[in-house]
């Protein structure tokens, strides 16, 4: 299989296969990142990075640039805008050339929440480029890359990211989607259950802003639609409740609904599993649930 065919399908293919002190809603066009200290030339790098890309800030002007969206919207990762010419190429080398751009919704409106870089890498090849200060990791989506090679990403969050700025992931995304503040991303950072609980809520709250957003085929099963529908009604009761929680400044209310969103995820993500007709499709749901919690290949 070619690189342009792999490009191709990533273009058609879906992704099946594959609390008072909040991060301000007001906050999310800001670029910090308290996860881990960054060095004053990798800000900057950053700085750099945003404005070249707010260029680009609109599905429009990317479209116009020669994007085109792939996949459709993945919760923890944003909507991948691709440039083929840039996807085939060998390893990026240009910071003001990202082979991606993610929008993913905030407020209502689609908005350019990060840029990603990517190249096919031979399978023995295990040095990326280093292109920002302190050679953040880079990972891997082995199967989206041709027989023998492997493709290799390095995201850049343009907006607060629990995980800092070069995080595979971003669980901030369905809450902003949801119209919420994200979790506080300093518990996130030193309370592990909170962290846990907020990224299996960040999975349910995905759930309704966009049904077919993790797994589209199952999500369209009849014998699969009745149980989802349950647990989607009960989540949107949970975001009522959250909106409530964060007017009224009401942490301890806050935790309780975050639980249930937490609860309520567990339940649909048995569901799905159940619905696995093959032990390598269940295998294959387990692993990409597993990146969107933020566990990537590097």
């Amino acid at each position: 299989m070619t690189k342009g065919i792999v490009v191709s399908l990533m273009l058609v293919v879906p992704a099946t296969l594959v609390a008072q002190s909040h991060d301000a809603m007001d906050g999310a066009s800001m670029h910090h990142h308290a996860a881990q200290p960054l060095s004053a030339v990798a800000k900057k790098e950053i700085d750099s990075v945003a404005k070249r890309a707010a260029t680009l800030a609109t599905t429009a002007a990317a479209a116009s640039a020669g994007f085109r969206p792939v996949f459709g919207w993945i919760p923890t990762m944003g909507e991948h805008w691709v440039d083929r010419a840039l996807m085939t190429r060998d390893k990026q080398l240009d910071l003001g050339a990202p082979a991606n751009l993610m929008f993913s919704k905030i407020g209502g409106r689609n908005s350019l929440v990060g840029v990603a870089y990517a190249y096919f890498a031979p399978l023995a090849d295990s040095t990326p480029p280093r292109l920002f200060d302190g050679a953040p990791a880079w990972h891997e989506h082995p199967n989206l890359a041709p027989s023998g090679e492997r493709l290799v990403m390095l995201h850049v969050w343009l907006v607060p990211s629990p995980d800092g700025a070069f995080a595979g992931t971003n669980p901030n995304l369905p809450f902003w989607a949801a119209g919420l503040s994200a979790p506080d991303s300093g518990r996130m950072r030193n309370d592990s259950a909170f962290n846990d609980r907020a990224r299996r809520a960040s999975l349910a709250l995905a759930e309704v802003t966009d049904t077919a957003s993790i797994f589209p085929n199952l999500e369209r099963r009849p014998d699969l639609q009745p149980a989802l529908a349950v647990h989607r009604d009960s989540i949107r009761a949970v975001v009522a409740e959250l909106r409530v929680a964060e007017k009224t400044k009401d942490l301890a209310r806050w935790d309780r609904a975050l639980d249930r969103a937490a609860a309520q995820w567990d339940a649909i993500y048995a569901a799905y599993l159940t619905s696995a007709r093959t032990p390598q499709g269940k295998e294959r749901m387990e692993r990409y649930i597993d990146m969107l919690l933020g566990h990537h290949q590097s």
